[in-house]
């Protein structure tokens, strides 16, 4: 719904941000290899999570254009974008209801937006030659190096990436007159996160702790158990959903400052909790999962182990509110299937 107005209150945000890793949820994952970090390496501070927004609007019904405040500064945009392109939000894009033309990010079968993205344009390179051929009208990214690369393209919003799903989608919706689609998108989420709290909150759950890993391996660089708290589902289990950490890992999280990193077989045993969420690689059997130790684990004697196999990354890879809701059905109805 196209929302013409005077003003609209701004929303302002003073952002922190921090780009870094892997391969599934809460900032812009990149592959293991490139972000991984253990206890001992240099601290990566994860990016402050607000819930205010940087983007203001202010329409113009006889341009039919709309000047949108940013963290860029004032910028016009169509008041209704028709051909938009998209650097990584494409799911908070794709909620607002706009349509995408191109978009620059991994795909897989198991995203739920999977068939909207086989529809689209793949941006192969992020570059201004293959970005102009798709002639978008806006182009919607994370980074503030973007704006001054395409702005002679199309305009530019900005929306900084320590800025979290639901509100990324809120603020797209603002910026682009979409509001109304996007408060019925995050309305749906919102109404399945509050019924999937109670059952977290029935005696098979409450206050059990959980542990989000995958292995790495034995040997190489990042040899290990690899934990996290933003990707592979971390942002809803622990933020949305707001369950606790062992004891250890909370530890290790605090005393290091990385939310994600690795640990070694001698003493990963020490930092699952009564439940894992055990992420599995495409194509790649666990050296550890069939170690004497494994076995001997609590949680895995209980049978507390959902295992999410190697083809259901792409479901855990984003965190925009379309994949989080996707991500709350799988896990509840998962979980469900561990209790007694």
């Amino acid at each position: 719904m196209r929302i013409i107005m005077k003003k609209i209150m701004p929303i302002i945000l003073s952002l922190t941000i921090v780009l870094t890793f892997s391969a599934c949820t809460s900032s812009k994952p990149e592959t293991p290899a490139e972000s991984e970090v253990t206890a001992d390496s240099e601290v990566i501070s994860e990016p402050e999570v607000t819930s205010e927004s940087d983007v203001t609007a202010e329409s113009s019904e006889e341009s039919g254009t709309r000047t949108v405040t940013t963290v860029m500064g004032d910028i016009e945009i169509p008041a209704n974008p028709q051909r938009v392109v998209v650097n990584w939000y494409i799911g908070d894009t794709l909620a607002t209801g706009l349509n995408i033309v191109g978009y620059y990010g991994w795909m897989q079968k198991t995203m739920p937006f999977y068939d909207q993205m086989m529809v689209s344009t793949k941006i192969e390179n992020w570059e201004q030659e293959e970005v102009m051929a798709l002639e978008p009208d806006l182009i919607i990214t994370y980074s503030k190096e973007d704006y001054e690369t395409f702005s002679q393209v199309a305009p530019v919003l900005v929306i900084e990436e320590s800025i979290k799903s639901p509100e990324r989608t809120r603020i797209i919706g603002e910026a682009t007159g979409t509001l109304e689609t996007a408060e019925k998108t995050i309305t749906a989420f919102e109404t399945k996160l509050k019924n999937a709290k109670e059952i977290f909150n029935t005696e098979a759950f409450k206050g059990k702790t959980f542990s989000i890993l995958e292995d790495w391996g034995s040997s190489g660089e990042w040899a290990g158990l690899s934990y996290e708290t933003g990707s592979r589902g971390g942002t809803l289990l622990y933020t949305y959903l707001e369950q606790q950490y062992p004891d250890k890992l909370r530890e290790l999280i605090e005393t290091s400052g990385n939310g994600r990193g690795t640990i070694s077989y001698e003493v990963a045993h020490e930092y699952f909790g009564d439940y894992i969420i055990w992420c599995r690689q495409e194509g790649t059997e666990s050296e550890y999962a069939q170690s004497d130790i494994w076995k001997s684990i609590p949680a895995v004697v209980e049978g507390h182990v959902l295992e999410i196999p190697g083809e259901y990354q792409g479901l855990f890879y984003f965190d925009d509110v379309l994949s989080l809701e996707a991500q709350l059905d799988y896990l509840v109805e998962a979980l469900n299937t561990l209790v007694d």
